[in-house]
């Protein structure tokens, strides 16, 4: 167990210090990325985008798929901390809606840029 707990303590507390520093409520949760200067897209402006379910939503609304919301950001290049910027603009926006959800758990390009999953 307690090699488990070593093997994500670096990890952890790493990127923990970098939220502070920037100071950031989002968590950066993708750990395949060693540092946040690392460039995980090319050196450009990236749209990056979040889709959730509006915090006043009926039931009927959520049933109909009418309850989605989208907020966007764009990148100022290609680094971690270019993608965690606009990911946390996307978390303030959406956290004004109702949403709650501050783990960045994965980027994928799409057609429409760069879709955020957020978790909680």
């Amino acid at each position: 167990m307690s090699l488990t707990v070593d093997q994500y303590r670096g990890p952890i507390e790493y990127w923990h210090a970098q939220q502070e520093e920037l100071g950031y409520e989002t968590v950066w949760s993708i750990w395949e990325c060693p540092t946040v200067d690392q460039e995980i897209f090319n050196n450009k402006s990236h749209r990056v985008y979040y889709r959730f379910i509006r915090g006043d939503a009926t039931c009927m609304e959520i049933l109909n798929d009418l309850a989605w919301v989208e907020v966007s950001a764009f990148t100022a290049g290609g680094t971690v901390r270019d993608f965690w910027a606009a990911a946390e603009s996307c978390f303030q926006q959406a956290k004004k809606q109702g949403d709650w959800h501050k783990f960045i758990e994965d980027i994928e390009l799409t057609e429409n840029g760069f879709e955020l999953t957020m978790g909680s």
